[in-house]
């Protein structure tokens, strides 16, 4: 993907090889930093809030008042929501639109997640993505009746003239019985989940529409947990960030209006809490600036808490600037 933080300050760029490795190294590390963070399951932010129409937000926006409170609008298959912060002025220039208009002729994804309640975003799940590049190492394995390969939680098979992955954080054999159970028509991955899962989401492995607003963190009042740089908030459909999730190893980080949420530092910056408010929809809010770390976590749980989710019209009222990307994370297909 184009940087997020494009207008913001540096952050260390992924590149889409030799990642996996660096990228275990980084699970360990973020796995201490939030042990224990499914203990923060501190009441979400539940105060009445009214209703806004369009121009009430392009009033707010125009006039640098703080950001209204207000009922999250309803996530209308299809269309991709904004995400604000309440309270907080929306700064000149600090909402945008990315399109990737080649998205929808990119590799296409299935979601799976376990049926039993303790599925969520990026926890006891896999992602399906076809097409994906011939893989260039792992363990050799049998995928129904051909040769695949087993790397660190994934695994990717021939199929169709090309090869398709399935990765997640489930038991390697269960992850090889989705990759048998998954079949490809008209170019399209199609999934008859095993017993135990349910396909969530399908789509592009990554999103048409990526919408998102940036803050200075000083005028957040977290500036001691995130220091003075970029706070940012972005929602997205597409399996690709779920897919992100299972190759970083997100950790949980309790619960957003309700929602399961984890802790990344795949979306850029240096961390961020996501949440999924729809089935395919993902939510986040993420920081540039200090460390990763426990209270900077609960600092992105009490802004996250204060996020509200704007209608389409909603947000295109606050103005946002709308630019031409490839929203590919920087991670690999």
């Amino acid at each position: 993907m184009g940087d997020l933080l494009s207008n913001g300050p540096d952050r260390p760029p992924w590149r889409p090889s030799r990642r996996l490795i660096a990228a275990a190294a980084a699970v360990v590390s973020s796995a201490a930093v939030v042990m224990g963070i499914v203990a923060l399951n501190g009441p979400d932010d539940q105060r009445p809030r009214a209703p806004e129409s369009p121009s009430a937000a392009a009033s707010s926006a125009s006039s640098g008042a703080a950001f209204p409170p207000g009922p999250d609008a309803p996530v209308t298959a299809g269309q991709t929501p904004g995400l604000v912060i309440a309270g907080l002025p929306l700064p000149r220039g600090g909402t945008s639109i990315r399109r990737d208009r080649a998205a929808g002729t990119g590799p296409l994804t299935v979601v799976l997640r376990r049926t039993d309640g303790s599925g969520a975003l990026g926890r006891h799940g896999a992602v399906v993505t076809f097409p994906v590049a011939a893989p260039s190492g792992g363990r050799p394995i049998r995928v129904g009746g051909v040769s695949g390969r087993a790397l660190a939680r994934e695994v990717v098979w021939p199929v169709e003239g090309s090869y398709a992955r399935v990765r997640g954080d489930l038991p390697q054999s269960e992850l090889i019985a989705v990759a048998a159970a998954t079949r490809v028509a008209s170019g399209r991955p199609r999934v008859e989940a095993p017993r135990g899962l349910s396909v969530a989401a399908t789509g592009a492995l990554w999103p048409a529409q990526l919408n998102e607003t940036r803050y200075g963190s000083r005028a957040t009042g977290e500036v001691d947990e995130l220091s003075g740089g970029l706070t940012f908030t972005g929602v997205a459909r597409g399996g690709g960030f779920e897919d992100a999730l299972y190759a970083t190893g997100a950790q949980p980080a309790g619960t957003v209006h309700g929602r399961p949420a984890v802790v990344t530092s795949a979306f850029g910056g240096n961390g961020a809490l996501a949440w999924e408010p729809a089935p395919g929809v993902v939510a986040y809010v993420g920081y540039s600036g200090a460390a990763l770390d426990r209270g900077a976590v609960d600092a992105l749980r009490r802004l996250a808490s204060r996020t509200r989710l704007l209608s389409p019209a909603q947000w295109r009222a606050t103005g946002p600037s709308t630019s031409d990307q490839t929203n590919d994370l920087g991670l690999p297909d």
